[in-house]
């Protein structure tokens, strides 16, 4: 699937956000594994690495933000 650059621009935009809220909440921040998340796992048969704490979720985030 290849993005536009309007979808590149607003995932981007996204990525940020949730990037800049999740270094807000410190500590408060809790990693949950939605069912969606899950499901996204067992169908590119990867682990989700990134969901085991917040200091990998924060680097996931950084570094897909920088791709972007």
């Amino acid at each position: 699937m290849d993005l536009t650059k309007l979808d590149l621009t607003v995932l981007k935009a996204l990525v940020s956000k949730e990037l800049e809220e999740v270094k807000e909440q410190g500590e408060n921040f809790k990693i949950v594994n939605s069912p969606v998340l899950s499901s996204i796992s067992r169908t590119k048969e990867t682990d989700l690495q990134f969901l085991a704490t917040e200091a990998k979720y924060v680097e996931f985030l950084e570094e897909l933000e920088r791709k972007l």
